[in-house]
């Protein structure tokens, strides 16, 4: 680290590079070259040297300290964890926020990269980036929409098969409501995904979509059986005309596409580990990202645009209802056919109820793998008929 400028420099000439600058005698990048300062720095103390002159005591003056030398040596605990990440693949920024996240080290990418060259720990090159996608308009409340979508990547190394990563984010303030990876991309995994972003921060007015075949239908009539359940409770579809139309999103994947192949190959994660581990992994790094990394062009953390917004009174969001259909909503609906007896087929069970034989019944999987069967499907305005449940009450 460069020393404070007093212990580096003669005072006669720190005064007389800021008289001149004063006076307009010397360019501010001349100045500049001559202390070894920045321009932020050079305004610093051209206005305490102003200061100082306005009250008569420009001969004594010397400059303050800056914060370069007062700065405490990282523990070892953080030099070493910088080591073995940056070795494992972490990016800059990557590795600042988990030495934050997991020693309470305020540490910014330029500190991490300027360490990493002083310590010959820099990065292997990486190829560049695909461009930015086109920018879109921002919505100006919380809630207003969120945009969503899923990437398939080999998270677990190049050998282990590709699986798709949920993410959707609000796209007034940047923060991440749901990021998770799930064996497939499936009907029952985006009502799992939303299920869980809705509990956690209320309904928003509208999900921003692409033209996916998941959700633009097809065979299996996907676009049914997620819009049907949105609209059900007023939430909007809306399919984008591009895939370029989220940007914001589509930059979030390539975040964690950098982050989380280098953090599960360094924390012993692999595709054999249970799901629900490696999203909980996954969670605590959504968690840190939302509230302690700024955003480039909000200036502010994602939490804090969010918190700023709601304090402001921008906020679309709703609170998750007290409806009887709710549970029953974000199932996975099977259509069967009672057999004699009223025992209801489902995988390799049988499931008692009491409606005559060829009775069409509709079968609720839930997310948390229990069933129930109910006479008809969801419909507003209706109580569900339920017919039989395994459900705890």
């Amino acid at each position: 680290m460069k020393k404070q400028i007093r212990s580096r420099l003669g005072l006669a000439h720190i005064h007389d590079v800021l008289r001149q600058v004063c006076e307009g005698a010397m360019p501010v990048s001349q100045a500049c070259d001559s202390l070894g300062v920045g321009k932020t720095r050079l305004y610093e103390l051209r206005s305490a040297y102003l200061r100082a002159r306005a009250e008569g005591r420009a001969d004594i003056w010397q400059p303050g300290l800056s914060g370069g030398n007062r700065a405490a040596p990282w523990d070892r605990c953080v030099t070493a964890f910088l080591r073995a990440s940056l070795a494992a693949g972490y990016n800059y920024s990557f590795a600042a926020s988990e030495a934050n996240r997991q020693f309470g080290v305020a540490l910014v990418r330029s500190q991490v990269r300027q360490w990493a060259i002083r310590e010959g720990v820099r990065q292997a090159p990486k190829p560049p980036r695909l461009p930015a996608h086109l920018r879109r308009w921002q919505r100006q409340s919380v809630g207003e929409l969120w945009q969503l979508d899923a990437t398939p990547h080999r998270w677990f190394g190049p050998d282990a098969p590709a699986y798709p990563l949920l993410d959707m984010i609000d796209d007034c303030s940047r923060l991440q409501v749901g990021c998770a990876i799930y064996r497939s991309e499936s009907v029952p995994a985006y009502l799992h995904f939303l299920h869980n972003a809705f509990m956690e921060f209320g309904l928003p007015l509208a999900i921003y979509v692409d033209q996916a075949g998941i959700f633009t239908g097809g065979k299996e009539d996907s676009v049914t059986r997620l819009e049907k359940r949105l609209l059900f409770y007023d939430v909007s579809f809306i399919v984008a005309n591009t895939p370029e139309a989220k940007g914001k999103v589509e930059r979030i994947h390539q975040v964690w596409q950098e982050r989380l192949p280098p953090y599960f190959a360094l924390n012993g994660v692999t595709g054999a580990s249970d799901l629900e581990d490696v999203n909980n992994h996954i969670l605590l790094l959504r968690n840190h990202r939302n509230l302690h990394e700024q955003h480039r062009e909000l200036k502010m953390t994602p939490g804090q645009a969010w918190d700023k917004a709601m304090e402001e009174g921008r906020n679309k969001l709703r609170p998750v209802p007290r409806d009887p259909w709710w549970n029953y909503v974000w199932a996975s609906w099977h259509s069967i056919v009672a057999q004699p007896g009223g025992r209801v087929p489902f995988r390799s069970e049988c499931f008692p109820t009491r409606v005559p034989a060829g009775t069409r019944v509709v079968l609720c999987e839930h997310l948390d793998g229990t069933v129930s069967i109910l006479k008809e499907k969801p419909e507003k305005g209706k109580l569900p008929i339920v017919l039989f449940s395994n459900r705890p009450h």
